[in-house]
């Protein structure tokens, strides 16, 4: 086991992280998704999209999914901007189509808030699964 109890699955180093994402164990606790999510995490979190031999890649595309999804419906400007420089600066080394396609409906989210379907912005995102 990756994690020695629950509280360390909810705030998992960077370390954890990477051990985990290329791991065969189950996420270890439902919603895991917004306990990875935080603008520190997500260029490490694109990484592991951008990688075919990260076990988890669907996981953590949705957990991005979520992480938009999550800001845009916060209207917090400040956030907001910050999720728009961020999505730049990802899209300046973004390989995957994946990776790719997040970043454009991201920017389209971004750009169009009422536009938010929680089915594709939220937990278990349809653009994913």
């Amino acid at each position: 086991m990756i994690f020695k109890d629950l509280q360390h699955a909810w705030n998992p180093s960077p370390e954890e992280f990477k051990v985990w994402a290329y791991s065969n164990e189950k996420i270890p606790e439902q919603d895991w998704e917004l306990a990875v999510n935080g603008f520190e995490n997500i260029p490490m979190i694109c990484t592991f999209i951008d990688d075919a031999k990260c076990k988890h890649s669907s996981f953590f595309l949705s957990s991005l999914y979520v992480f938009t999804g999550d800001i845009v419906r916060s209207r917090s400007t400040e956030d907001i901007v910050r999720l728009s420089v961020l999505v730049e600066d990802v899209a300046k080394t973004a390989k995957s189509e994946q990776l790719k396609n997040w970043l454009e409906r991201s920017k389209h989210l971004i750009k169009h808030p009422k536009e938010y379907d929680y089915d594709y912005w939220g937990l278990g995102s349809k653009y994913v699964y």
